[in-house]
């Protein structure tokens, strides 16, 4: 049975205006080509270029494939076209297109059917560019001659030769080009020589198609230029496009997979749209597409990372379709029509072209967002499909496309295509009606040296043999050319003498410039040391109390047990999070051409790969603790607990509760294992203090109660400041002071909950203190205003008390020069300020 033809389509006013302004100006060329033959090329380099730019969807394809029906039989000459596709794929979706709504044309293969005798005007060779014009000879397999073919450049000659006109369509001219910019021009220049070049382009002002201008020396004296409104207005393109980006509380960023999270917010908008032509009685299955970055060498592999987590949002496997270059889908473009597939996961190169009528939603989640990329997203969520035309501007809902980004910070790319989109006004400037007062005698060699300037400049080449041996020996005898350059063919030489005088422009600039010279400095005269002795007379101990761990298998044993059972004493334990699995997110969703905001709050599964990841870093705070039997010890704590509480539970969610509570409570952990270490860890004298104080410092303040009777000059600003007010105390309280080292065997250690040890800066002896020998342990700080006194490290410090000593008073100096005391606050989770500092503080034993 025989493929009913669809019916043709109705052209709209703006697609009839573009279709006769093409024609007009190909056929005014072709009546100058015949009337000015001695000038062809430059004809055809100038008045010859025409460019086509409309949004994508807006039906460019079309329009192009009627303007080319509309000058077939019109022109003197037959006319043959190369039509160039960006890639292979898109090459059957022309051919499929034009067979369709074109079909006076005649459609041949240039890889099978290049005989030149019997062809027709209006035939058309559809093929990408890089099959022909690429630098791979092994793909060029039309640039050669077969048994029963002739090879394309033959061809184009004895087409040429016969006066056939030659013609090229340029589809996607902002991506044609692209890194076969000069493979392209090369060819387009000296084989393919078109007296007519159709371009056509969604991306307006592109670099790429500039410089494809530059390298092939043409001009653009006809554009047709077609605004986005019009192409809604004709029910072409949806009215808006919101852009979407979930927003989460500062406390659920951390238990949320940012990628998994925007997935569910487009598989929500997916079925919103989904469940609404249905509503409306419209027999459409709405498509989302899924853009994924590019895969790193030896990385993981970003389809199967998606794939897994369309799955964990509630996607079924069997309706989600993957199309890359190393999971190609041979029925890639019959995806836009196959109602079985609701999601396909692409790379970037799919997105250029690729005809998707129903699709209506995109995530991306590539890195790599700039203006080509917002150009492409629009275009390929903003085509309406031809069963929802008569809905059109009626439901808000069905009359935008949704984008969602992983990254709210990467919206650029996006913003940037909509404002050069809504930049765009419809205009029809062509030269079909000037060609008659053009003169082109002059033209190629006036436009190639115009060119010329924007090319790329290169070395300068020797001219003759002397030139070449003149350079090369010169640079031999410099160093900057091997000698062995000399027995090479001069090609090679050529290329020596380029390379060997870059060398030598280089070598001339010196690596540091003119810095002048500076002498080494002369060495310092040797001071003699000083020494101050230990004053006992002020009450100091010999030794002061320092903390240590118990043996190793002791520690860790008693440990972990004992921090499972202070874990679940806690007031806020895992029990709490054993039925949470999801959190809320406000979606906020912004239309960058319609202005239009609006938000919503969703729910989102939290991701167990995500928590427990992130988790990880809550349980390995302690080097000496094994972090599998600390975990080991909390879930068996965990399941008797629910065991009590009658709770019912299995152990992966014992272990999801316990990530996400380890999560949301980072002290929770490690405030169990110091409760837990604090009955074990064992306190000792530390080695005795040091009879003397030496210093090779050439002058020392005195002191009234240091206890070398001089300030140490290792102190910094704060330090120094509060010896000084210790030293000046009136209240009769200090009786002495000492500056304590960090890591001396001397000194007082506490022992952190992380098994590391914490060092105070100060020892001082007051009257009135019921502590071993009067002492209490002083921490100095800075402002509290840099960030340095927040640190983690310094929230563990706060909060571990001396088993003799009790708890280390910290102080910081304000701006105002006023002392304060700093506490930790459990409720903020910070260091905050509690009271004025006076030495009476330290009186207090807590």
């Amino acid at each position: 049975m025989k493929e009913e033809r669809p019916p043709l389509l109705t052209l709209a006013n703006y697609q009839e205006r573009a279709r006769d302004s093409l024609a007009a100006s190909v056929q005014a060329v072709a009546a100058l080509l015949r009337d000015q033959p001695d000038q062809r090329d430059a004809i055809a380099r100038s008045a010859g270029i025409m460019l086509l730019e409309a949004p994508t969807g807006s039906g460019k394809t079309l329009v192009l494939g009627r303007a080319l029906e509309a000058v077939r039989g019109a022109l003197p000459e037959r006319c043959v076209w190369f039509w160039f596709a960006p890639y292979s794929g898109l090459v059957a979706q022309t051919r499929e297109a034009l067979s369709q709504q074109c079909p006076s044309l005649r459609l041949r293969n240039v890889q099978s059917d290049r005989g030149a005798k019997n062809v027709r005007d209006g035939d058309v060779f559809v093929q990408t560019w890089a099959s022909v014009a690429a630098n791979n000879k092994d793909s060029r397999k039309a640039r050669r001659d077969a048994e029963d073919a002739l090879s394309l450049d033959d061809m184009l000659a004895e087409l040429r030769a016969d006066g056939v006109h030659i013609g090229v369509v340029i589809d996607e001219a902002h991506v044609n080009f692209g890194a076969s910019a000069k493979a392209a021009a090369e060819f387009y220049l000296a084989t393919l020589r078109p007296d007519f070049t159709l371009l056509a382009t969604a991306t307006p002002n592109d670099e790429k198609l500039e410089e494809f201008e530059q390298r092939a020396g043409i001009v653009v004296e006809s554009r047709i230029t077609i605004e986005r409104g019009e192409v809604v207005r004709a029910a072409l393109n949806k009215h808006g496009l919101m852009l979407g980006v979930l927003r989460f509380s500062s406390d659920d960023q951390k238990l949320i997979d940012p990628e998994q999270a925007t997935l569910t917010a487009a598989w929500l908008q997916h079925n919103a749209i989904k469940s609404r032509l249905v509503e409306k009685g419209r027999a459409v299955t709405p498509l989302m597409l899924v853009q994924v970055e590019d895969q790193a060498r030896g990385g993981a592999d970003p389809v199967r990372r998606v794939r897994e987590k369309l799955r964990e949002v509630g996607v079924p496997d069997s309706v989600i379709a993957v199309h890359t270059s190393g999971e190609p889908d041979p029925d890639f473009h019959t995806l836009a029509y196959d109602p079985g597939k609701e999601v396909l996961v692409f790379k970037v190169s799919v997105a250029t072209g690729f005809d998707a009528p129903r699709a209506w939603t995109l995530v991306s989640v590539r890195p790599n967002r700039g203006k080509a990329f917002g150009m492409q997203i629009v275009g390929r969520i903003m085509r309406v499909h031809p069963d929802i035309r008569p809905l059109h501007g009626t439901d808000p809902l069905l009359d935008r496309g949704y984008v969602f980004l992983t990254d709210p910070e990467l919206q650029a790319g996006l913003d940037a295509a909509a404002e050069e989109l809504k930049a765009v006004r419809s205009s029809i400037d062509v030269i079909a009606d000037e060609l008659s007062v053009i003169e082109f005698s002059n033209f190629d060699s006036a436009l190639l040296a115009e060119r010329q300037k924007h090319l790329p400049h290169t070395p300068r080449v020797p001219q003759s043999d002397a030139e070449r041996q003149q350079r090369l020996l010169g640079l031999i005898e410099g160093g900057f050319v091997a000698d062995s350059v000399l027995g090479q063919n001069a090609a090679k030489q050529d290329q020596a003498i380029v390379t060997g005088e870059w060398r030598k422009a280089l070598s001339a600039t010196p690596l540091f410039g003119d810095l002048p010279e500076t002498p080494a400095p002369s060495k310092q005269a040797i001071r003699r040391e000083k020494r101050f002795p230990l004053r006992t007379d002020l009450g100091i101990p010999r030794a002061l109390l320092k903390e240590v761990l118990p043996p190793p298998d002791q520690y860790h044993d008693l440990t972990v047990a004992g921090a499972a059972k202070a874990l679940f004493r806690q007031a806020e334990t895992p029990l709490d999070s054993l039925t949470r699995v999801r959190t809320h997110a406000t979606l906020a969703l912004r239309d960058i051409f319609l202005m239009q905001e609006e938000e919503r709050k969703i729910a989102i599964r939290m991701s167990a790969a995500r928590v427990a990841q992130a988790a990880q870093a809550s349980f390995e705070f302690n080097d000496q603790i094994d972090t599998r039997a600390l975990k080991q010890a909390l879930i068996e704590e965990f399941a008797r607990v629910c065991e009590e509480e009658g709770a019912e539970y299995t152990e992966k969610d014992l272990r999801r509760a316990l990530d996400l509570f380890a999560m949301s409570h980072p002290t929770a952990i490690p405030t169990a294992v110091r409760e837990a270490q604090a009955s074990h860890v064992l306190v000792q004298n530390a080695e005795p203090l040091p009879d003397l104080f030496v210093s090779d410092e050439e002058a020392h303040r005195k002191t009234t109660r240091g206890a070398y009777a001089v300030y140490p000059p290792n102190m910094n600003k704060e330090e120094l400041a509060f010896a000084e007010l210790l030293d000046k105390d009136t209240s009769g309280r200090v009786k002495w002071w000492l500056r304590l080292q960090e890591n001396a065997s001397w000194a007082p250690a506490l022992v952190l909950p992380t098994g590391h040890r914490f060092f105070p800066d100060f020892a001082v002896g007051v009257n009135g203190r019921a502590s071993p020998d009067s002492i209490a342990l002083v921490e100095i700080k800075d402002d509290g205003e840099t960030g340095r006194l927040h640190s983690q490290r310094n929230r563990d410090k706060i909060r571990t008390q001396h088993r003799e000593y009790k708890r280390v008073t910290w102080t910081y100096r304000r701006k105002d020069g006023r002392w304060v005391e700093a506490v930790y606050d459990s409720a903020l989770e910070d260091i905050v300020p509690k009271t004025a500092f006076s030495v009476e503080t330290l009186v207090h034993v807590t």
